[in-house]
């Protein structure tokens, strides 16, 4: 059972828009998600668009289920991604359109499909409305760099503009797609030299703007390929004095996929669970911090007797769930939200101050009760 450590003793709304930085620190994090977040995960469908260099992500994924069951994956590579189900993540690289094609489910994702033109723009905006109309529904999306990562400054100013207009686009749609910023490829020749230096500039540039912003995702790509699973410091090269952080050569070699290592692909795949499972929800361990100051509390009548616990809700949205905890922030029960009733048969309880927390993502409504 998850436990919750409940600060205030009020009904309260909370709004848990932590930032998201997956990079090195995380990849050993990934076995402290709970079940019930792993559960949540595979209810997902993660497209990490791009070319060669996105594989390494799907390869890990399919890596790290065989090596642990519990994080069960199916991967698309072609045709209609798969439809929801709750016993695997779904993970492809699908998009609905691209700049050359305005319908139609595509596989292959480059720069001028992401950013570098208003068509593309606008055509990525419409995949994410026909995923979330049309379906399926799509829950997590970034850009998977190849080589070609942007070098330039105005060309990365361009790829932030339009990553954040999508995460605005689908704010303003109501959608629950999570666009996600990402860095890209530390390995190869193009990650030597001058070359190699700008693109750490360019992928610092990204880190900078993620931290300005406490609700943005960031996939840190290159930081986790910078680092072994037993290294506390990065593998680094030098160019005309500077040093910067370039891919392991355990993460590097044999190339057996996405130009790198089955061990690095196997770091990405941990820390992609860890992302999403705090796009999920999970804390990452830490308490439960209320925070009284945005109360609303989402129903319009609560019942409260011997034998069960009713609210009727302002509506009737599917995307949430809710569990009842005890005073302790023990979780007793769980359940989806079937109909605008929400009931808890709570006949077997012991009198006393209980928890219905009602979440939809890192959103949360937290109600007390009192079973008299």
């Amino acid at each position: 059972m998850r436990k919750v450590l409940f600060i205030l003793l009020t009904y309260i709304s909370l709004q848990v828009y932590g930032q998201i930085i997956v990079d090195h620190t995380v990849v050993d994090k990934f076995d402290d998600i709970p079940q019930e977040y792993i559960d949540e995960v595979k209810k997902m469908w993660l497209s990490y668009a791009g070319e060669s260099h996105s594989s390494a992500i799907r390869t890990g994924l399919t890596l790290l289920e065989s090596v642990d069951s519990r994080f069960q994956v199916n991967v698309t590579e072609s045709g209609i991604p798969e439809t929801y189900t709750s016993s695997h993540l779904r993970a492809s690289r699908a998009t609905w359109g691209d700049l050359l094609n305005s319908t139609g489910w595509r596989y292959s994702y480059g720069e001028e499909d992401w950013y570098t033109s208003s068509t593309a723009i606008n055509r990525t905006k419409a995949g994410i409305t026909y995923y979330n109309t049309i379906g399926p529904e799509l829950n997590a999306f970034g850009f998977g760099w190849c080589w070609d990562s942007a070098e330039e400054a105005d060309d990365m100013v361009t790829y932030l503009n339009a990553t954040q207009q999508y995460i605005d686009y689908c704010i303003t749609n109501d959608y629950p797609t999570e666009v996600f910023f990402t860095t890209g490829p530390v390995d190869g020749a193009n990650a030597t030299g001058e070359v190699g230096y700008n693109k750490y500039l360019a992928y610092e540039a990204i880190r900078d703007y993620v931290a300005l912003d406490e609700t943005r995702i960031l996939f840190d790509y290159a930081d986790i390929l910078c680092y072994d699973d037993d290294s506390e410091t990065p593998n680094t090269t030098t160019w005309s004095g500077h040093v910067y952080p370039i891919i392991t050569t355990t993460n590097s070699l044999p190339e057996q996929t996405g130009h790198i290592s089955n061990a690095g692909a196997l770091r990405l795949a941990r820390a992609m669970w860890w992302m999403l499972a705090k796009i999920a929800g999970w804390d990452g361990g830490a308490p439960l911090v209320i925070d009284d100051n945005q109360y609303n509390k989402g129903y319009s009548k609560k019942i409260v007797t011997h034998d069960k616990i009713e609210l009727q809700l302002d509506e009737h949205n599917s995307k949430w769930s809710a569990a009842l905890y005890d005073f302790q922030g023990m979780e007793i029960i769980k359940k989806a939200i079937e109909s605008d009733l929400l009931t808890f048969d709570i006949s077997t309880l012991s009198s006393g101050i209980y928890f219905i927390v009602l979440s939809k993502g890192r959103e949360k409504l937290v109600e007390k009760v009192i079973k008299p």
